[in-house]
């Protein structure tokens, strides 16, 4: 799953400018969902929620 994602990351780059290009990227274990918490019902990201959860993950792509 992650050579399928980053061969798209690769193809998405090649078409952005230098400063636009994905650097990192992680693919998480859970889908996003209303009951899980992360989407509000009308489907938005809930930023908090999924920083809290995914913290560790989130910090090692600034590393």
């Amino acid at each position: 799953m992650r050579e399928l994602v980053g061969q798209a990351v690769e193809a998405a780059n090649a078409q952005a400018s230098r400063p636009a290009r994905i650097r990192a990227f992680a693919v998480l274990d859970e889908d996003f969902s209303v009951a899980g918490g992360a989407l509000t019902p009308t489907l938005k990201v809930r930023r908090r929620a999924v920083l809290e959860r995914h913290a560790e993950e989130i910090e090692a792509l600034y590393r």
